[in-house]
């Protein structure tokens, strides 16, 4: 049953996941030669090393109350990262017929997203043991 500390939990999470993924975009787009989707790919390859370390602690420690981690996991990862951005820059690119960088961007994600969160995911477990 979701109750309004859950609620809250998950708001506050996601407002505070929404504005570091803003503060990510700016940094990123800051630096000459990058864009946007730069800030994308490190928001998704930090939320996947921050899921994955969160699912191990959690998995070896009751540390974390189930309103924390509706917070964190739904709210503040769920606000930082985004597949709809993902999916609607790589489609940009394709758009504009820009093959090689649609697939190196899609290619990008998924790599280290999938490399961040089994990285920490045994780094956490090794912690934890």
């Amino acid at each position: 049953m979701t109750t309004w500390s859950n609620l809250v939990a998950v708001a506050a999470g996601g407002a505070c996941g929404a504005v570091a993924r803003y503060g990510i975009t700016l940094t990123a787009i800051a630096i000459p030669g990058s864009s946007a989707m730069v800030g994308t790919t490190i928001a998704n390859v930090i939320g996947c090393a921050a899921i994955g370390g969160l699912a191990e602690y959690c998995a070896a420690s009751a540390a974390i109350s189930p309103a924390a981690l509706l917070g964190l996991r739904v709210g503040f990862l769920g606000a930082l990262t985004t597949f709809s951005t993902f999916a609607a820059e790589s489609i940009f690119l394709a758009d504009e017929q820009r093959w090689l960088a649609a697939s190196v961007y899609v290619a990008a994600n998924l790599f280290l997203g999938w490399a961040a969160l089994l990285g920490t995911l045994v780094l956490v477990k090794g912690w934890m043991a």
